[in-house]
């Protein structure tokens, strides 16, 4: 199976010219743009291919197979079919991706700079941990990480810690859930024994009485 072909066009970035992949859906006529030439360099439709599925269009075996996002399932493309014949409004259009523009690309480049080891990052950090330090898509990380420092790499530190915090929150929820259970044992066990006391003390209070007819 060959890789997938996209159209290429001319786009500009907060005035920055660049050469762009385009994908349209197939049922709404939305459009998106992967840019993969900056400079010398350039990334093959395979990269467009995978951008594209992250932000959640559905990519066919050609164009007339592609869906964006809100139409992505055979059955959002049936709803908004339906409710255009009903309404005679124009399907609703996807919403342009957020571009990573050159301050976000500088702002990612100095925290790797920061994290990133030799051929792997340090402990305890990783692509999605720097996206989330930032506040930018994950994707953007990967990309830059990809052309300028090199592979993700496995920490094995990080690794070990990773695994070993799945066990400990497991046991931690398994020890929640018997201090749960020891709790509502300890409060029942409170209200039986509260509700024996008068009981006992009904019995004392007649074995008095029968001890007294007794001696008479």
């Amino acid at each position: 199976m060959t890789d997938r072909t996209f159209p290429e066009e001319s786009i500009s970035v907060e005035g920055n010219p660049l050469k762009a992949m385009k994908i349209s859906c197939a049922h709404c006529g939305a459009v998106a743009y992967h840019p993969f030439q900056t400079g010398h360099k350039r990334r093959p439709p395979v990269a467009a291919q995978q951008y594209f599925q992250n932000k959640g269009w559905s990519v066919g075996s050609s164009a007339r197979k592609d869906f964006c996002p809100l139409h992505a399932r055979p059955a959002q493309r049936k709803a908004t079919k339906n409710m255009t014949n009903a309404v005679a409004n124009p399907a609703p259009m996807a919403e342009p991706p957020r571009e990573c523009t050159r301050e976000d690309r500088r702002i990612i480049m100095e925290k790797l700079d920061e994290v990133y080891g030799k051929d792997a990052y340090k402990t305890p950090w990783t692509d999605t941990a720097v996206a989330k330090d930032l506040g930018v898509p994950r994707d953007w990380v990967t990309k830059t990480r990809d052309e300028f420092f090199g592979p993700a790499g496995s920490n094995p530190l990080f690794d070990e810690y990773a695994e070993k915090q799945v066990q400990v929150t497991a046991a931690m929820e398994e020890v929640s859930d018997l201090v749960k259970k020891a709790d509502a044992a300890a409060s029942a066990s409170r209200e039986a024994f509260n509700a024996l006391v008068p009981k006992v003390d009904e019995l004392r209070s007649l074995a008095r009485r029968i001890e007294r007819e007794i001696g008479r």
